[in-house]
């Protein structure tokens, strides 16, 4: 820690700062050397010009700081961070623009702009990855205590063991279980009890004790894990660093209870708001990019295989409503004449033109159309059929352990009912999208199996969903469709 005005300020941020202003200098020296407006001697402009220049970088770095891009502990390899960095340079751009375009129109150009707004997001991206990269494994590596050594603690050892770069290191369970101490689960030790939880924190050095108990907690695991709190060492429960590792939420060690409380965000209010006049911007956008494309296809379309251009279905959108959704049609007439059934991966009913829409995701560009008529976003939820859905949520009988005087120890007590798939409902409750975080994250559903995986990320989507996951969510399609990657 380094001293200022009698403030610790750490030395990584110092790292961060110095590294965000060398990369606004190279925007700068690239954009008028670039821009053939400036002439044949760029350094002579920008000494003419340097307080205007001190002020646009400034401006930009206060923006950084608000946008809360100034984490060192955040991994900017990661695209919802990448995404946050992007908003948070167009957002700065916009005010550049405001306080020093319009004022100062005859000194910062358009083109000056453009170039140099440009070049300092791509750079600023590449800079935050590049430190994450060489100083979040090494460097700057968190020791993670896990407490309980049962089935959700193996889960999360599992998901740390998924992402070893991640600047996260296990050191460790905590278990009240007599016969668990001193025993090794998945190659790492239990250390101790929760009654120990302080000694064993500070003599490993950890700074993170992910609560990995999801059933009724002792109170003395509660006075244990209040105590390190107020002592400066990060709790964070299971479900919630699970969400964090991989992106998803395990269905299996949450509640209602759960979801509802951590999804109470009054961000959210006006994002819903905004993002309609979002969704019909960019609907009206790709309409008119892709017409041309509209035409090709059909005509492939029509000389690939009999039957119509297009193929409509209803599915199911927010509230269960009914509506008709549009697609090229990629698979031969009469797919399911005995039923609905899954698209399997290499499904003999594709069609040859269809194989390569599905590919590129090229069969869904009709859904702008739905998108202008509000039955879907642009992001979220994919709409499902009903006939699925019914199968998702039928209410099947649901199991706890027996833990209450009179009930036979170690055996399972039926307490109620739940969804086959659990929490599926909540899927209908935001409007459906054209691409979403299941889409980008994990491929087409094929079985219940895989329905009930890609849920987690549906429901990752709907407890997080803000512009930063959005703007994540665009730059995988993105990516997804240039490369192919659809099926």
């Amino acid at each position: 820690m380094l001293h200022l005005f009698n403030r610790q300020i750490s030395k990584w941020k110092l790292i961060l700062l110095s590294g965000d202003l060398v990369v606004y200098s190279l925007s700068v020296l690239s954009a008028l050397y670039v821009n053939p407006k400036i002439g044949s001697e760029p350094w002579r402009f920008a000494a003419t010009h340097l307080t205007p220049f001190l002020l646009v970088g400034i401006t930009y770095v206060i923006v950084l700081y608000i946008g809360n891009t100034y984490d060192y502990q955040q991994d900017y390899r990661r695209w919802i961070n990448i995404a946050q960095l992007i908003l948070s340079g167009l957002v700065g751009t916009l005010v550049v623009i405001v306080l020093f375009y319009f004022p100062l129109g005859a000194f910062i150009g358009r083109t000056l702009l453009i170039i140099q707004a440009a070049t300092f997001i791509g750079l600023l991206a590449l800079w935050r990855f590049t430190f994450s990269a060489l100083a979040l494994p090494q460097r700057l590596q968190r020791g993670v205590l896990i407490v309980g050594a049962g089935g959700c603690g193996r889960r999360i050892l599992e998901a740390l063991h998924r992402r070893p770069r991640s600047g996260l290191m296990a050191i460790g369970f905590i278990d009240d279980d007599p016969g668990k101490i001193g025993t090794e689960i998945a190659g790492l030790p239990v250390l101790g009890t929760s009654g120990q939880i302080h000694e064993i924190i500070h003599h490993h050095n950890a700074n993170l004790v992910v609560v990995a108990i999801t059933h009724q907690k002792s109170s003395s695991l509660i006075k244990a894990l209040t105590k390190i709190y107020w002592n400066g060492c990060q709790l964070i429960d299971m479900p919630s660093f699970y969400e964090f590792l991989s992106g998803k939420i395990p269905v299996e060690h949450i509640s209602d209870t759960w979801f509802y409380v951590n999804s109470l965000q009054t961000k959210k209010l006006y994002y819903r708001h905004l993002k309609r006049l979002l969704d019909l911007g960019l609907a009206l956008t790709g309409l008119a990019l892709s017409w041309p494309l509209f035409l090709f296809i059909s005509l492939a379309i029509k000389l690939d295989s009999r039957g119509p251009v297009f193929f409509r279905q209803e599915r199911l959108g927010q509230d269960s409503k009914p509506f008709q959704i549009l697609k090229f049609r990629t698979m031969i007439q009469g797919a399911e004449r005995f039923g609905p059934q899954w698209a399997g991966e290499n499904d003999s009913r594709i069609t040859r033109v269809g194989r390569i829409l599905r590919k590129w995701r090229l069969d869904e560009l009709p859904q702008l159309l739905n998108i202008l008529k509000g039955d879907i976003s642009c992001i979220g939820p994919r709409p499902e059929r009903k006939f699925f859905i019914d199968e998702f949520q039928k209410l099947v009988p649901d199991f706890r352990p027996a833990d209450r005087p009179g009930e036979f120890n170690g055996s399972m007590v039926q307490c109620g009912f739940r969804e086959k798939v659990p929490y599926y409902s909540y899927r209908l409750m935001v409007k459906p999208g054209l691409t979403g975080w299941a889409q980008v994250m994990y491929p087409y559903a094929s079985s219940l199996e895989q329905a009930q995986e890609k849920l987690q990320y549906d429901l990752y989507y709907i407890k997080n969903m803000g512009f930063f996951l959005d703007l994540a969510i665009i730059l995988k399609t993105v990516r997804i469709v240039l490369f192919g990657r659809g099926r």
